[in-house]
């Protein structure tokens, strides 16, 4: 019999949550709890771009360092090829430990292909931010009009601790580890409100996020709404969402409509359209702006974090989820799901069926493409 693979982390009881919807509302929230730092501040962040955004990160950063604070910044070295050395230098002047994760190497390129995709905040061992939203101005909507629309979760409670766990885990691989932010848990409380776990996906054998969520695909029975901007995923996520509509589940998925930043990626998830659709899958394309949030819904249950679902996180990426189970949360998602459906496009299976000549053209490119990125991705896999 096979052994039951084990998570990472256990359930965690009785933490808060709320859902912040677009640059505005969760760069004001971190960087107001950057300001009142008191003793740690722990930034994992991909997509780190010079700009008035990571100014305004840097000097809270850098403040806070000069108030007492331990400051550890984390940045993927790849996704911060847009931030300039006067920044880096602004920061570790000021004393802020700053490591950029495995540095792109043209003769180690199977080495380099591996990324830290994480968007991770955690202050003070107490409060944290996780979804998928990078520190540029792409984000924010007080410096552009077509800004991205994403959403992170902010969290307060014991879970935080896991999350600074998976940033030392990281850490430590090039640097000394951080126990001194390690603090034991406490008993959890008899009266529990809600759970949630943190899920890692760190190589092919030890993908959490992906195993959990078609576990939960499998097991729905009522609601399975799926959003993600770069959904070119295994055959078993695919799978168990048609089989989820086939039985009655009320199956939605929104992808990016006419703004996308890689419209080759978005010709590559509209070749899954044709079968998603004839299994009674409702399709959207978002019409706004390019919709960059990574989120799914399972009946009470939803997850929420930097993985798209994608074959080079299955691979490739070490990316970082939180699992959920607390109905005031849930609410919000809920109502943010409802929001953008009524901001997206439906596709129709007939429309779709009389699609153009260039589009089939631009799908089978795109196939050919992501073909060959995926046997990459699965020769150099960690």
């Amino acid at each position: 019999m096979k052994k039951k693979k084990e998570y990472q982390y256990p359930w965690r009881n009785n933490n808060t949550f709320q859902v912040l919807v677009d640059g505005t509302e969760y760069f004001s929230s971190m960087l107001n709890e950057i300001k009142n730092a008191k003793s740690s501040i722990l930034l994992e962040e991909y997509l780190f771009e010079s700009g008035k955004t990571a100014d305004l990160f840097i000097t809270a950063l850098c403040k806070a360092k000069n108030r007492g604070v331990n400051v550890f910044v984390l940045l993927d070295e790849y996704g911060t090829k847009g931030l300039s050395d006067a920044d880096k230098k602004t920061l570790i002047s000021s004393g802020i430990e700053l490591l950029l994760y495995n540095p792109v190497s043209f003769f180690h390129i199977g080495k380099s292909l591996k990324r830290d995709h994480k968007k991770m905040l955690a202050v003070d061992n107490q409060t944290a931010f996780i979804g998928g939203a990078g520190i540029t101005d792409e984000f924010t909507q007080d410096i552009r009009h077509d800004y991205w629309h994403d959403v992170m979760l902010k969290i307060d409670g014991e879970i935080v601790l896991d999350l600074v766990d998976a940033f030392n885990d990281i850490w430590k691989t090039e640097k000394e580890s951080l126990q001194i932010f390690h603090q034991p848990l406490e008993a959890p409380p008899k009266e529990i409100k809600n759970k949630a776990r943190v899920l890692i996906s760190s190589s092919s054998e030890k993908n959490e996020i992906i195993r959990s969520v078609i576990n939960r695909i499998r097991a729905s029975k009522r609601r399975v709404w799926l959003t993600s901007p770069y959904f070119i995923s295994s055959w078993k996520v695919r799978r168990a969402l048609r089989f989820a509509a086939k039985k009655g589940v009320d199956v939605r998925l929104i992808f990016p409509g006419p703004y996308s930043d890689h419209k080759w990626i978005t010709s590559g998830i509209q070749r899954y359209y044709q079968r998603l659709l004839k299994a009674n899958v409702a399709v959207y394309e978002f019409q706004p702006r390019f919709t960059h949030a990574k989120i799914i819904v399972c009946d009470d249950w939803y997850t929420i974090g930097s993985s798209n679902l994608d074959l080079w996180n299955q691979y490739l990426n070490i990316d970082a989820n939180i699992e959920i189970y607390d109905p005031l949360s849930h609410k919000q998602i809920i109502k943010l799901f409802n929001d953008n459906f009524s901001r997206s496009t439906l596709i129709i299976l007939k429309k779709w069926n009389a699609r153009s000549f260039i589009q089939h053209v631009r799908e089978k490119i795109s196939g050919f493409i992501i073909s060959v990125l995926v046997l990459i991705s699965r020769k150099f896999k960690r």
